[in-house]
């Protein structure tokens, strides 16, 4: 049973991450990042949601998975990047975008009920939601970074699932936490 468990969650998560589905009511996005920022003393500094769009990786990845029987990942990984990656870009391609230091790491999301503690109907649609995750400057800054990923690992030998850009280029200033919410839509 686990083992067809992982890739309907797999399946669910990137087709999710696809680009923007259209109706005839107009755009309706499938995947989004819901980011908040707080200074040390806990008081929001900016929100935003922004939607992702699926790379060739993470089309790979879910065609391997859910049609050929490929082994789904245990985690995936949210990770900041100071670069525009597009639907071609690897995960190994823009590694020296990736800030370092200062508290600065990527953020586990298990493949599971613990990692993405939602999975229901939402106006007709299933929606998974993961857990939320925090990044949190210490010792210094974080940034400049200009988009978030989902990625396969935590280090550069996974595959790029998905990307999404900021509104802004955003710097975390020492004490500042970076909450992110992934919420991915079937439609």
């Amino acid at each position: 049973m686990k083992r067809l468990v992982l890739p309907l969650v797999l399946f669910a998560m990137l087709t999710a991450c696809s680009p923007p589905l259209r109706d005839e009511a107009g755009g309706r996005e499938s995947g989004a990042f819901h980011l908040a920022c707080y200074n040390a003393a806990g008081r929001l500094k900016w929100s935003e949601t922004a939607h992702n769009a699926l790379a060739d990786e993470g089309e790979q990845l879910f065609l391997n998975v859910v049609l050929r029987g490929g082994t789904a990942p245990a985690n995936t990984y949210l990770r900041l990047y100071n670069t525009t990656p597009e639907e071609t870009s690897t995960l190994a391609g823009i590694a020296a975008y990736e800030p370092s230091g200062n508290g600065y790491s990527p953020q586990a999301l298990p493949s599971s009920s613990s990692g993405w503690l939602s999975l229901a109907l939402d106006s007709g649609d299933y929606m998974a939601t993961s857990v939320t995750k925090t990044f949190t400057a210490s010792g210094g800054t974080i940034g400049p970074v200009t988009h978030l990923v989902l990625a396969t690992s935590s280090d550069n030998s996974g595959k790029l699932v998905s990307y999404a850009a900021l509104s802004t280029t955003r710097t975390l200033a020492d004490g500042d936490s970076l909450q992110v919410t992934y919420r991915l839509k079937m439609q």
